[in-house]
């Protein structure tokens, strides 16, 4: 397939014929296609489709094993074409997050010798160049590096972010600092593989916005997204692909005249690819990711324990979690103050706000990652944090999903692992389950249609099936309290559907005590009928 002809053609990147390999499997066999230089273009699919593995072929990522594919731009001095092209994804943050834990997070607000964003943008890491290395080439590009970045922090308002530790921003605000890295190197070509994902509405707007002026440049740039209304309006061109094969190319008229904002197909790609696959020789990735399965949800699980309180709307009902006046500062920054809130048993409440409002710091106190817990009245389960109990204690009785916590998955842990490991709350399993834990875990591979895929790593899955083996983590152990941060995270219409279905069946039942956390209103289930919400001055519930 071609795309549209403009009126003084002059090819920037294209493929004749061409075909890659992914470990033992041929992907998007025989594909021809020209990205002219008046063109900017996005690539749409669901969940599994193979975008982000054709992105990869695009930045050589992937062996060419038939056709051509050429690069008619000329690098900047000194680098390849290979090196010209810049890539932001959520997934990047992984190698940034290797070897840590968890609770590191909130330890590194105050620790000495942690790496700063200032020192993630710096002019040797974003480059790759050694401290010590000093040549003429690189005392010129500095200056212009420095200029470049400058101009990214202000375009991303980044600013106030430089002397933070980088564990200690959120996921929308380190994928902010991974495009302002990505701005200031010499590029030609910048792919972003769904840049929105973790932002709220007025950052969604304002990178919106900055997109469109990024666009007005003389910078290509190729979008990934499972959401076309997300499409800037100066993308002019769109792939759309499908089971790794070009299914739709040509002008963002043609391919989206159905008029639908929301790509609706069926996720029946089977496994392509998650984050953490990123970092992996093409041969491992790809003998881990090409299994076909189904994707209907089929057989029984043992449901969490109901635990209906008698008189559910009693202020008598057992007390899940109270805050009582609690504030929370770092520095000179408040990201809590005097914030008072009960949740009771059987409830089931959304979490809302816009980025910094402190939702995740919310959450860190209440799971006892946080250690600003112990110097506040925080209970959970009618025991303040910090009476003896540990805070193992306290996670094995809470089931918790998030895209950050598909992060530090080590990337060859068996889909069946993962969720076992929810039985100790570790990331990785280190010991055997027992038999009825083995076969909890089967039950709820089984009921969301995992069952196939149990013995693959879960990075070989694509991004929605790893959210929903997440949510049998969590759900294995029968937990008392649900914490959904963000479940719905980067996943395309079907996938999205399908959690809200099963959190909403759930909290119907009131089998468990439920927060769920969004930045979109819409992916609230109907079940939840309680709000907290977080501003930067102030906390509303009702």
């Amino acid at each position: 397939m071609t795309s549209s002809k403009s009126r003084n053609p002059r090819p920037f990147l294209s493929l004749r014929n061409a075909t890659f390999r992914l470990g033992e499997r041929l992907i998007f066999e025989d594909t021809s296609w020209t990205y002219q230089r008046s063109q900017q273009w996005a690539i749409i699919g669901p969940n599994g489709s193979g975008k982000s593995v054709l992105a990869d072929g695009l930045r050589g990522a992937l062996p060419l094993v038939g056709g051509e594919m050429c690069y008619h731009f000329r690098p900047p001095q000194g680098l390849s074409p290979e090196e010209a092209i810049g890539h932001v994804a959520f997934e990047d943050c992984k190698s940034e997050l290797h070897g840590t834990v968890v609770q590191s997070r909130w330890t590194s607000f105050e620790e000495e010798g942690t790496l700063r964003v200032r020192e993630f943008l710096s002019y040797e890491r974003a480059m790759d160049v050694n401290p010590f290395e000093v040549t003429p080439r690189h005392r010129a590009a500095r200056p212009i590096f420095e200029k470049r970045l400058g101009r990214a922090i202000e375009l991303l308002h980044l600013g106030q972010f430089l002397p933070r530790a980088l564990l200690s921003l959120s996921n929308g605000e380190r994928q902010r600092v991974q495009l302002a890295r990505a701005l200031a190197r010499p590029l030609r070509l910048l792919i972003l593989d769904e840049p929105y994902v973790g932002l709220d509405k007025a950052m969604r707007q304002y990178l919106h916005g900055a997109l469109e002026r990024l666009l007005r440049t003389n910078l290509r740039v190729l979008l990934i997204t499972t959401r076309s209304e997300d499409l800037p309006a100066r993308i002019t061109h769109v792939l759309r692909v499908n089971q790794c094969r070009v299914v739709g190319c040509g002008s963002r008229s043609e391919v989206l005249r159905d008029g639908k904002g929301v790509l609706r197909e069926r996720f029946d790609a089977g496994p392509v690819r998650g984050p953490g696959l990123q970092g992996m020789d093409a041969n491992r990735r790809g003998l881990l990711v090409f299994k076909r399965y189904g994707t209907a949800v089929s057989g029984r699980a043992r449901e969490p324990k109901s635990r209906r309180p008698r008189h559910s709307d009693s202020r008598d009902a057992l007390k899940v979690i109270e805050l009582r006046n609690v504030t929370v500062r770092y520095g000179d920054s408040t990201i809590l103050r005097k914030l008072n809130w009960v949740v009771r048993e059987g409830e089931s409440w959304a979490l809302l706000g816009p980025n910094g409002s402190g939702k995740t710091t919310l959450l860190s106190l209440i799971q006892g990652d946080n250690p600003k817990a112990y110097m506040n009245e925080v209970f959970v389960f009618g025991r303040r944090r910090g009476d003896g109990e540990s805070v193992w204690e306290l996670k094995r009785k809470i089931g918790w999903v998030s895209p950050e916590l598909q992060l530090h998955f080590d990337d060859a842990l068996p889909v069946f692992d993962v969720v076992v490991s929810g039985f100790h709350e570790t990331i990785g399993l280190f010991e055997a389950p027992t038999a009825p834990q083995a076969a909890a875990a089967r039950g709820w591979l089984k009921r969301f249609g995992l069952d196939d895929v149990a013995e693959l790593p879960l990075f070989s899955l694509s991004a929605g099936l790893q959210r929903m083996a997440l949510l049998a983590r969590a759900l294995v152990k029968s937990p008392r309290l649900l914490i959904l941060d963000e479940p719905c995270q980067g996943l395309d219409a079907a996938h999205r559907d399908l959690i809200i279905e099963h959190v909403d069946s759930l909290i119907r039942n009131r089998s468990v005590t439920a927060i769920f956390v969004t930045h979109w209103p819409e992916e609230i289930p109907s079940s939840i009928k309680h709000v907290l919400r977080l501003s930067n001055r102030a906390a509303a519930s009702g």
